[in-house]
Order: structure tokens, then sequence, then C-alpha cells
């Protein structure tokens, strides 16, 4: 109740001009979301990342770098030389710059800050800010609100009493909107019904499809092909989505062991793992793989998920590109 009555005085006090945005001399794309946690916005941003880049656009990643040690603006990775570790980085900007070579990535609370940085050593067409709804002082020129088909909007209430960051209402504030892990485009419908989110906007269903086990260096590991049993790990927001994924994806996961969301493993994790799993292959998601010690003494590979959309995503595309051509966040 209390986050939920900030969130509208501080979207009021923006609206009004009371506080000020900053605004970049490029265009702003941002992906976030209105729960917390588990909408899958990492590969949605580098879906985005990837089909910008192949329209010609020069991209660049703009991250809080959550859980990092450290703070102030950070680079990533310039998009050509070293890139930093998950402690340096945060795992999720570490994973996108791993599987976006020649994309620059930069973290840092302000994002504001974090532009100008990126704009004075790299040439930037377009920037896409990750997690990026409730960062409101930065200017943007297409908010995209991502939804989780299963869980849609929870109970409906903000933190502590639900998994909601803002109000329902505030989801027309969103440009458009992608119903994301939908088993199919009814399911996904039946989500989005359930949104106050306007009419007439880009509405857009999406899936994670699963493309094989690869090691650290994103190599495909032939050596665990589909139908193999493995031992998994994860530390997400809800891990047993992991779990299930592996499974469809015809895996014979033969124990599972979860951790806390971002759980930044040490050499004492990995030996419980390897104990575990009795030698069997060991598999985590992407984002995990980031976060293993690099002294680990066994290979553990990761599946990994691609964005797939069912409907919607033409429209979605033309609405995007309309809005880097009017120049100018709103």
């Amino acid at each position: 109740m209390i986050l939920g009555a900030a969130a509208r005085v501080r979207r009021a006090l923006y609206g009004a001009g009371i506080l000020s945005r900053t605004c970049l001399p490029r265009p702003v794309i941002c992906v976030g979301n209105l729960s917390v946690g588990g909408t899958g916005k990492t590969p949605h941003v580098m879906h985005l990342a990837r089909w910008l880049t192949g329209e010609g656009r020069r991209v660049a990643i703009l991250s809080r770098g959550y859980r990092r040690r450290g703070r102030g603006v950070a680079w990533v990775s310039d998009g050509a030389g070293r890139i930093a570790t998950a402690s340096e980085g945060g795992d999720e900007p570490v994973l996108m710059a791993r599987s976006l070579p020649g994309v620059p990535v930069v973290v840092g609370e302000s994002r504001a800050e974090a532009g100008r940085e990126a704009l004075a050593r790299v040439p930037v067409d377009v920037f896409l800010l990750d997690d990026g709804f409730q960062h409101l002082s930065l200017a943007r020129d297409f908010d995209l609100l991502l939804v989780e088909c299963e869980s849609g909007l929870g109970n409906r209430l903000t933190v502590p009493l639900g998994r909601l960051r803002e109000p329902p209402s505030h989801a027309r504030f969103a440009d458009g909107m992608v119903v994301t892990k939908c088993p199919d485009t009814a399911a996904g419908e039946k989500t989005a019904g359930a949104v106050p989110f306007p009419e007439g906007r880009p509405r857009a269903f999406s899936r994670l499809v699963p493309r094989g086990i690869v090691d650290s260096k994103g190599s495909p590991m032939d050596a665990v092909p589909q139908g193999s049993g493995v031992f998994a790990f994860s530390g997400l927001a809800r891990n047993g989505q992991f779990r299930d994924t592996l499974e469809d994806a015809g895996y014979r996961v033969e124990r599972f062991l979860p951790f806390p969301d971002h759980h930044w493993y040490d050499l004492a994790d990995m030996a419980r793992v390897a104990r575990e799993s009795g030698g069997v292959p060991v598999v985590t998601t992407e984002k995990d793989l980031v976060r293993i010690p690099p002294e680990t003494p066994f290979t553990v590979g990761a599946l990994r998920v691609e964005v797939e959309y069912l409907s919607g995503w033409e429209e979605l595309s033309r609405a995007i590109l309309r809005s880097l051509e009017r120049g100018g966040p709103r």
C-alpha cells in the first residue's frame, strides 16, 4: 500500500515537471515490468538489441547492474574488448555483453550518467534501457512493458502484500506490451485482458525457446544432447520455471538444487553441486553461469533460451521504429 502510494506520487511529480527528467541526445527504448522479477527482461532486451543491430542501428545497453560490488558508472563491455566479471557489472549485464558481441553495455545507478559515458567513448544510435520502467529520471522514447503470462499481475497488490512495484493502473504509461512465456496466444490474450493497458497500443505475445546446452564461451555442448539426464541448479526468482523449461526441452532432471535469486556462488556451493550431482552432467541458466567461480574444477553447462514471438511482433516493431524516427523523448 505504501509503495503503491509512493509510486503514484512519484509518477505525478514527474508528469507535472516538478521532478525533471534527463534527456540523452539519442533515442531510448525502455524494457521493464510492474512486477518483481520473472518476466524475462534479459532475453527480450537481447532480442531487441539483435533486431536493431540488424536494422543497421548502433545499440548500447544501459543497466543498473543489480547486486554488483561497486557503485558509479562502470563499463561491462565496450563491444570490442574485455568483458567485466559479474561482481563488477552484475550478472544480467555480463550475460548480455557475452551474448551480444559488438554491443556496449554500461551500468550505473544513474542511467543518464551511464549514457553520457557511453556517448563519450563509442558511437550510439539508440539506447536500450534494461529494467527501467521505474527509472523515471531518464526520459525515454518508447516504454515496453513485459507481463509474465502465468502469473500476470498476481493479486494486483504492491510489495510486500503482492509482487508489484507499482499499481496495475500504471500499465497505462507503457507504449507497448509483451505478454511473455506464453504457452500459446490464447493464454497470452487471457492474461493481457486482465492488464489495464490502453486499447489501440501494440501488444505482442512471446515465449522462450530452448536452444540447447552451451558452455561458458557460448559453444554448444554436444555431450549433453536432448534426452540426457542432468543435475540442475539455479538462483532465480522462480527456480521451478527453470526446472520445467529443462524438462519441456527434453532433458531428464534427475535432481534439482535451488538457490536464492541472484545468489553469488562460491567454491563451497560448487563442491556441494559436485557431491550431489554424482557424475551426472551439471546444467544451470546462462545468468547463473556468469556467477560461478572461474576456478570451478568441473564443467557446468547452461540452457540457452531465446525469445520467439507468437504474434504481434510486426505491429510492435513498427511502433518502436516510428518512435526512433520521431526523435526526442515525450
